[in-house]
């Protein structure tokens, strides 16, 4: 058995669950495993929101130990326009020049 966690994030409230799965176990394995009630009702696992430590993954990649699944949500704005007007907004910025 191997140990690791599976983690969900929203701007307020992080969700975590730690786990031992059988070595070689998939991720898909390791979300079967999970116990949804700690986690949000409205939580939709999808193939393309996964990813162990930022990399993305398939439901079929092999876990190692102390991997962390992370289920991802999508993106509600574009994180270039996001910073850009923070930067607008931002007095003590000097404009680039």
């Amino acid at each position: 058995m191997i140990p690791i966690e599976i983690v969900y994030a929203e701007p307020d409230r992080v969700w975590r669950q730690e786990l031992q799965v059988p070595a070689g176990a998939s991720v898909q394995h390791a979300l079967s495993a999970l116990e949804h009630r700690l986690f949000p009702e409205s939580l939709q696992v999808s193939e393309e929101f996964l990813a162990v430590y930022g990399r993305r993954v398939r439901f079929g990649d092999r876990l190692h130990a102390h991997d962390r699944i992370e289920l991802l949500r999508p993106l509600t704005r574009d994180p270039k326009d996001t910073r850009r007007l923070r930067a607008a907004d931002n007095p003590l910025k000097k404009p680039a020049r």
